[in-house]
């Protein structure tokens, strides 16, 4: 009997031996390496047995992978800024075979943190620091198309590259301050001109106004002097035919009998044609 118990426990221990489990997760996937040759076909979740002699199961992660890092990359200048970087990826289910074969279970770093980091620093060098700050957005957007086109044809899949603070050198951000102080010294002398020319503007017009005011009034008064003048040369004109000497002469009899007629003294000296009065009287 006791024979038997041993060769009972043998061939238990013989079967562990030759028999695997593993179980595939979910964010996981699988695929079954055979005496070295890759199986067609995905393991998706769940337990699978196998032969560990001659078999193996590789599980890759499906999850999302966050990749941070601070990098130091030079600008145009050669000034070093300092960027905090995030990169977001994921390994397409169906191309976890091709990866391990043809890069292995290093990926990540093989793949996408070599390619994000040099493709960083290929970009920081076309800008100036100062330029960074203003073409973020861009930069960002240049970097995600520019690594998702590297490493897409490994079966990898870029979900989002995150440029998330750039800090600047100190003499850039002095620069940016100057810069700054500048521009607003600018504006104000900007303001303070534009507020004078308007001034100017302003008393230039008001003069013209004055003056074109003044000559108006002076062809208004000439206009009316050589019309009061017109007046006065049709008033001749038309009086002076009849002022004959016989009409003056009767003027001249009426006069003086009004004279006459006066309480006070008086010397009239005549030619017989026009007289004239002289006053010796009281007044």
């Amino acid at each position: 009997m006791k024979n038997t118990f041993t060769k009972c426990a043998c061939i238990i221990a013989m079967l562990a031996t030759i028999s695997g489990c593993k179980t595939v997760y979910p964010g996981e996937v699988g695929f079954i390496v055979k005496k070295g040759v890759i199986k067609p076909g995905i393991l998706t979740q769940g337990r699978y047995h196998y032969n560990p002699l001659v078999t193996k199961i590789i599980k890759y992660n499906t999850r999302i992978n966050e990749f941070t890092t601070v990098m130091s990359p030079p600008t145009k200048e050669g000034l070093e800024v300092k960027m905090d970087l995030t990169v977001l990826y994921h390994v397409k289910p169906d191309a976890a075979p091709n990866i391990y074969m043809n890069v292995g279970m290093d990926y990540g770093k093989k793949i996408v943190i070599n390619n994000f980091m040099a493709i960083v620093r290929e970009y920081t060098m076309t800008y100036s620091a100062i330029e960074l700050l203003g073409e973020r957005e861009t930069i960002e957007k240049n970097i995600e198309d520019k690594l998702r086109e590297a490493i897409s044809a490994y079966g990898i899949v870029l979900d989002d590259v995150l440029v998330k603070d750039i800090d600047m050198p100190a003499q850039v951000l002095q620069a940016i301050e100057d810069k700054a102080k500048a521009d607003q010294i600018a504006k104000l002398t900007k303001l303070e001109l534009q507020t004078k020319r308007e001034q100017e503007d302003f008393e230039i017009e008001t003069k013209e106004k004055e003056l074109k005011f003044s000559i108006e009034k002076q062809k208004s008064d000439s206009l009316m002097m050589q019309i009061e003048a017109n007046a006065i040369k049709n008033y001749q004109n038309i009086i002076n035919p009849s002022l004959t000497d016989k009409i003056l002469k009767f003027k001249s009899i009426e006069v003086t009998k009004e004279l006459v007629k006066s309480p006070n003294a008086k010397i009239v000296i005549t030619d017989g044609k026009s007289m004239m009065v002289n006053n010796i009287g009281d007044k």
